[in-house]
């Protein structure tokens, strides 16, 4: 933004110029009022023309998603399995642990409100993220789809395993869905109003922009055991290795990001 405001400061200034020159040259009969005019005109359709550029290059596109060919076609039957601490065997992480971990890889960067979220994406601190392969996105309605660079990098990198671990050819297809992304403080809010005993009320992990919802497993096969059980043994091996955080919760699987 500081960069817009010192084009637009520099074009004014150049505007002004130009302005003065031209009226002056106008008084003195060496160029008609008409070209003057012309010249102005012109130079401010250019200038207007830079800064909506620059501005559009800038502009977070907060509804960028671009489908997946996930591969089960409309036509094919589908098994959804949700993902819950039923009905996967995970360790569960005390919560505290995800908010400590989550103000630390941030540098304590908290999204309070919808101003915040556009500032940490203008300064690329949150980026955009799209389907790929092994996951899907289902619609956000208290939550944007974007991610911290690593936590994205982390969300990609489960898919990609998910997907590697199935040997099943008639399961190659699944894919696991993610419900909730990054929420700012009121998205928060919005939902313990709306599900008060189910909601983290102060600095939750989503908050930081490190956290995501998975809650169920899509499979074209008889049913989806095989994928459940893909990705159990893949989310146990990240939390092995440091990579994310796990908090099993009766409608979804909570991942905070860490490392």
């Amino acid at each position: 933004m500081k960069i817009i405001l010192l084009t637009f400061c520099l074009l004014a200034i150049i505007g002004f110029a130009l302005s003065v020159f031209l009226v002056t040259w106008s008084f003195a009969k060496k160029i008609s009022w008409i070209k003057a005019a012309l010249f102005i005109f012109s130079y401010g359709v250019l200038c207007m023309g830079i800064l909506l550029f620059m501005i559009d290059r800038r502009k977070p596109n907060l509804m960028k998603r671009i489908p997946i060919v996930r591969s089960i076609k409309k036509s094919e039957s589908k098994r959804n399995c949700d993902c819950t601490w039923s009905s996967l065997t995970l360790e569960k992480e005390d919560y505290t642990a995800h908010k400590t971990s989550a103000k630390r890889i941030t540098n304590g960067m908290y999204i309070t409100n919808e101003a915040s979220r556009m500032k940490w994406i203008g300064r690329r601190k949150l980026v955009p993220v799209d389907e790929a392969d092994g996951f899907g996105i289902s619609n956000l309605d208290y939550s944007s789809a974007h991610l911290t660079p690593l936590a994205k990098k982390r969300l990609y990198e489960l898919g990609q395993r998910f997907r590697a671990s199935i040997q099943n050819p008639d399961e190659k297809k699944s894919y696991f869905m993610v419900s909730s992304i990054t929420r700012s403080q009121v998205q928060q809010t919005q939902i313990c109003e709306r599900y008060p005993n189910a909601c983290t009320r102060d600095h939750s992990p989503h908050s930081y922009g490190v956290a995501f919802d998975i809650y169920k497993v899509t499979s074209s096969g008889r049913n989806c055991t095989i994928g459940m059980s893909a990705l159990q043994e893949v989310l146990t091996q990240m939390q092995r290795e440091g990579k994310i955080l796990l908090c099993p919760e009766s409608k979804c699987i909570h991942v905070t990001v860490c490392g």
